[in-house]
């Protein structure tokens, strides 16, 4: 993932009404447990490991939610090319000037989606990639997720909070700040 890339998970906001029967402003994400999970996924080179805890990026949210995927994926087809190296779900914009991608994780058998998520270059100022995610997710009633587990729902101004404070909006605005913080971390 370049550092200039923004990742938002896509959810649909029923699944989560329908479990804390209200939309949180956070849903727990674990990390310290997908460091674990990780490192041991590189270890193994298991393709099938999957995570053995419960958080906001394990929970089958899309199980009992009902999606056109065929249809899902022709409305990206049209955003975005799918990625030339896999037969998958990935779309990338490979020879663009810009680097958005969208990933769309289908469970083993295909029946659900596992996990909807797509990467914004915040270098692009036309907007037109997030845009159109983003209509694609009011249309069908979905919300947004950011890799701490802050929900917003889908519209620019709601994701710009989201984005505020990122790793990616601080190595935009101050490069070498971002590296020294990073220096320090260690």
């Amino acid at each position: 993932m370049a550092i200039n890339q923004f990742i938002t998970y896509i959810l649909p906001k029923k699944a989560i009404e329908m479990k804390f029967g209200e939309i949180p402003n956070q849903l727990e994400i674990k990390h310290s447990e997908w460091e674990k999970f990780w490192e041991k996924y590189t270890e193994t080179d298991n393709e099938d490991l999957e995570p053995e805890f419960e958080d906001a990026r394990t929970t089958n949210w899309w199980k009992e939610i009902e999606v056109n995927l065929v249809e899902l994926e022709k409305q990206i087809d049209k955003i975005i090319t799918r990625a030339s190296w896999t037969d998958d779900t990935i779309w990338k914009s490979e020879k663009a000037e810009f680097d958005h991608d969208v990933s769309l994780g289908l469970n083993k058998t295909n029946e659900f989606i596992d996990e909807f998520m797509f990467r914004t270059d915040l270098t692009d100022t036309t907007l037109n990639f997030l845009n159109s995610m983003l209509d694609i997710c009011k249309e069908n009633d979905w919300i947004l997720m950011d890799r701490n587990g802050n929900l917003c729902k889908p519209n620019i101004s709601d994701l710009a909070q989201l984005i505020k404070g990122s790793d990616a909006d601080r190595f935009l605005r101050n490069l070498s700040k971002f590296f020294d913080e990073l220096s320090n971390k260690k």
